[in-house]
């Protein structure tokens, strides 16, 4: 099938294209996306929106992981176990299931703020 699009070739000095990969990798775009966006005035990521996604994604993994934890603790308590035990797994799951709240919430906090500053 035909494009519609360009090819479009420079030359650029050692300097020039160090910048332009440098560039490239902080905003993790390719060298074409890169100029596209500059060329057309498209909004370029920064390396704070990439920090706050990263820390969204670990949020989450730790989130799951808390999940998972939950349930293998549920899991136990269907083994007979002494009263004390019982008590202590209890616990241990209010425990758990307030830390993913907390961290539902920091995620939340950290996605409020990333929209409010792109905007």
């Amino acid at each position: 099938m035909a494009t519609t699009r360009n090819l479009v070739k420079t030359y650029l000095d050692p300097a020039e294209l160090a910048r332009l990969d440098t560039l490239t990798g902080q905003l993790r775009l390719s060298r074409s996306e890169l100029l596209r966006r500059l060329i057309v005035g498209t909004r370029l990521p920064n390396a704070r929106d990439f920090a706050a996604s990263e820390a969204i994604l670990d949020l989450l993994k730790i989130n799951a992981d808390q999940a998972r934890l939950g349930n293998l603790f549920k899991l136990a308590l269907d083994e007979p176990l002494s009263a004390d035990l019982l008590a202590r797994f209890d616990q241990l799951i209010i425990e758990i299931e307030g830390t993913q709240n907390a961290l539902k919430d920091l995620v939340r906090q950290i996605d409020h703020s990333i929209r409010h500053k792109t905007s």
